[in-house]
């Protein structure tokens, strides 16, 4: 089941990759962001590029939480926006 998840939200993320004006679809012959469910550096490269499109992505598969209790004072605690963090996020 997390295995069709992440499928269906790296198929999603390189949809809207192959669609940016700075992403060609071949260099060298080769496909840029790797072959169908092989992805490559590059994929990860612009996935990346932007830090909330990663975060979202990490987020979406399951790398990162989007609420957890505090082990300090027991309280739920959810992923949110916060610029005075140096990743922005808190």
């Amino acid at each position: 089941m997390a295995d069709i998840r992440v499928t269906s939200v790296i198929r999603a993320n390189e949809r809207r990759l192959n669609s940016e004006p700075y992403v060609y679809s071949t260099t060298f012959g080769r496909a840029t962001l790797g072959t169908s469910d092989v992805r490559n550096k590059l994929f990860l490269a612009f996935l990346f590029s932007d830090l909330d499109v990663g975060v979202l992505f990490l987020r979406d598969v399951g790398l990162i939480r989007i609420s957890m209790v505090c082990w300090k004072c027991g309280f739920q605690m959810s992923l949110c926006v916060d610029t005075n963090r140096k990743d922005g996020y808190r």
